[in-house]
């Protein structure tokens, strides 16, 4: 997957639109189409401390974006966030699991552990924000 930043056209004038893999041209696979206020970044969280996956579960939207901080997982893996705009990124430690995380506007963002072969896969995230992953890249986004 890439990340690139895209520019929708409105009446109102050019939205930035961050699209993680793909073109935002509208709702299909492998797109996740982030329109209008639902692409508004969130501001970046104060701190710089590690973050837990498990705070990231939550059904109140998000305050804040971790962005720049490190994503600790219940395994004790870990996973560095860009210092920037949040898209999708992934690694792969050398045991064979897999750890990924996805920004997802003002949803948030959504972590994922998956053990070899894409299997005992956990996800943290609100609601909003795991519908919307799963709808543009399905439920094994975080292996692919």
């Amino acid at each position: 997957m890439t990340i690139r930043p895209v520019l929708v056209p409105t009446v109102l004038g050019l939205l930035a639109v961050l699209c993680t893999g793909c073109v935002a041209v509208g709702p299909e696979e492998g797109v996740l189409t982030l329109t209008g206020s639902d692409a508004a970044p969130l501001p970046v969280c104060k701190g710089a401390a590690p973050v837990s996956v498990s705070a990231l579960a939550s059904d109140d939207p998000p305050a804040c974006e971790p962005t720049g901080q490190v994503l600790v997982f219940p395994d004790g893996g870990q996973l560095q966030l860009p210092g920037g705009s949040l898209g999708t990124g992934s690694q792969a430690a050398a045991s064979g699991v897999r750890y990924a995380y996805s920004g997802v506007g003002r949803f948030g963002v959504v972590a994922a552990q998956a053990g070899p072969g894409c299997v005992d896969v956990q996800e943290w995230g609100t609601p909003d924000a795991l519908r919307r992953v799963h709808d543009a890249f399905g439920s094994r986004w975080m292996c692919d």
